[in-house]
């Protein structure tokens, strides 16, 4: 799929499954912002494309605002969600 310059955030997309729905989504030509508790030791890279972090907990209803905030300030919007995180 073609998801070019399209905006994803996947809530723990540092490790696991989440960092590899990550790097498909950046090797589609997405911009991924991953919303976690950690940041990744490494930051997730794909076809010359890197993931921006920001923290989250995603139990905490005001965190999840701040980094929808915090994707679109980066991005301008906001195309996919992807909620891989626990709880």
């Amino acid at each position: 799929m073609d998801f070019r310059d399209k905006v994803v955030i996947v809530t723990g997309g540092g490790k696991g499954v989440g960092r590899g729905i990550t790097e498909c989504f950046l090797a589609a030509g997405a911009n991924v912002m991953i919303c976690g508790r950690s940041a990744p030791e490494t930051p997730p890279r794909a076809a010359e494309r890197t993931a921006v972090f920001t923290p989250c907990d995603v139990k905490d209803y005001a965190q999840i605002e701040a980094c929808v905030d915090e994707t679109v300030r980066q991005f301008g919007r906001l195309d996919v969600l992807v909620n891989n995180a626990g709880g």
